[in-house]
């Protein structure tokens, strides 16, 4: 069978979990069920995952090669489908590639389609789809969102998150793992609130090491450990946002999007 002249490549982060790969499997099949007629393949953006999977026999190619592979096999149209959470640095590289092949016409079209919080909009858009997503809560009970953070701009998409989810309900808090507001903060305000129990759950793509270590895990340094040292009672609710069909339509909303671009 020849390869399809029409093609789309899903590009997530990636994680050294096996178990991390749920979400993009799911995403997978939500993207060949909707277009059937297209070449679906994935790819990793993060050198570190690729290099974890290059050292225990598994795929380690970068988005570069699968889109020259892609080219080189006959694909003439592609749409690239971020799967990151914000328009940060992995999706700013990934955005540079795609303008790079766009620019040497690489392919004759080639789209790229923006990450879940990729515009105003979008925030607006999760902020109301997550509060569908929350267990159900008491007197005193409280939601912490972990994200995952980063420098520059790019991350004061998770405090325009916050204060959408601020105005649809002041019980729900999201804070980042590697940027400010961090953990500390988190805590005062969920002592402002009057807290005494805390829903803890990823704003991440997938259940990845971020998700079993550093918000649920046994060690010290995890968020539930602060959460619990600070006296707060604490559940743990691990699906990455991939899994989560209300948001994975969000990202597939912004494919068809790319797609309708790309076709135009």
């Amino acid at each position: 069978m020849s390869t399809p002249e029409n093609a789309i490549l899903l590009a997530a982060f990636g994680s050294r979990l096996p178990g991390a790969e749920a979400a993009l499997t799911h995403m997978s099949g939500l993207t060949r069920a909707r277009y059937p007629e297209f070449r679906v393949e994935t790819t990793l953006t993060s050198g570190t995952v690729r290099r974890h999977k290059g050292r225990t026999g598994g795929d380690a190619s970068s988005p570069a090669d699968v889109l020259r592979g892609l080219a080189a096999e006959g694909v003439k149209r592609l749409a690239v489908q971020s799967l990151h959470v914000i328009p940060g640095d992995e999706f700013r590289n990934l955005e540079r590639l795609v303008n790079e092949l766009r620019e040497a016409r690489v392919f004759e079209r080639i789209e790229l389609g923006r990450p879940l919080l990729g515009c105003a909009e979008d925030v607006r858009l999760v902020a109301r789809t997550l509060l569908d997503l929350l267990p159900e809560r008491g007197a005193g009970e409280a939601v912490l969102l972990m994200g995952h953070g980063t420098k520059g701009r790019a991350n004061g998409v998770y405090r325009d998150l916050a204060e959408e989810l601020r105005v649809l309900d002041p019980g729900v808090l999201i804070g980042a793992l590697e940027a400010e507001p961090g953990l500390s903060d988190k805590v005062d305000e969920l002592r402002v609130l009057g807290a005494e129990t805390v829903h803890l759950m990823p704003l991440l793509f997938a259940r990845g090491v971020h998700v079993e270590r550093d918000m649920a895990g046994a060690n010290d340094r995890s968020w539930l450990a602060g959460l619990t040292r600070a006296g707060f009672a604490c559940h743990t609710h691990e699906r990455g946002a991939g899994e989560r069909p209300e948001l994975a339509g969000i990202w597939l909303s912004h494919l068809d999007e790319a797609v309708a671009r790309l076709l135009a």
